[in-house]
């Protein structure tokens, strides 16, 4: 075999490998696909300004904007309140700013048929090499979730209502019994 068949076994070798290479990130990326659109929580990435760069089936389900309408939307255009801009953009700021990588907090979402959302985030900087590039976010709709609480503050409310009620009502009993004591030893003396 002479040089030129062993070069070309070599480029043969090479391609079979890079077509090998190039298969496992194709099974890759329609797995991430997969996952990113079948996730039960909206997934969505932020730019550096923190303009929408993507957002899954989830995301558009939970803000009521389709991902096209979605994408270059500022954070702060789904926030109900002034009250909730200002929160968030310093929240914004502390995690571009390196105060901690990874993030998790509450907040509520104004969706595009005008509905207030609550939603607990996660998420985490991405960066290329040691570089933030942008944000990663999970948003799960905690909607179920304050209710629930809602209502267990209210019954909390209310046992503490007919607690003091009790109580009261077994204090005036026991100033009754006192009461009715002393009318019985003024009896006895007369």
């Amino acid at each position: 075999m002479d040089k030129k068949d062993q070069r070309i076994k070599k480029l043969e070798a090479k391609i079979i490998q890079l077509k090998k290479v190039e298969q496992e990130l194709k099974a890759s990326e329609e797995r991430y696909e997969k996952l990113f659109e079948g996730a039960e929580d909206g997934i969505y990435t932020l730019d550096l300004k923190g303009r929408f760069t993507s957002g899954n089936r989830k995301a558009e389900e939970i803000c009521g904007y389709k991902e096209k309408e979605l994408i270059g939307k500022h954070f702060m255009a789904l926030l109900p309140s002034k009250t909730e801009v200002l929160r968030l953009v310093k929240v914004f700021k502390d995690i571009i700013m390196g105060k901690g990588g990874a993030y998790k907090f509450e907040t509520r979402l104004k969706s595009k048929q005008g509905n207030i959302v609550p939603l607990e985030i996660k998420g985490s900087i991405l960066k290329k090499g040691k570089r933030p590039i942008g944000l990663l976010g999970i948003a799960r709709d905690i909607s179920e979730r304050k209710e629930k609480e809602e209502e267990l503050k209210n019954k909390n409310e209310e046992l503490e209502r007919f607690r003091k009620m009790a109580t009261g009502r077994e204090l005036k009993m026991i100033e009754l019994k006192e009461k009715i004591k002393e009318l019985e030893a003024k009896l006895k003396k007369s």
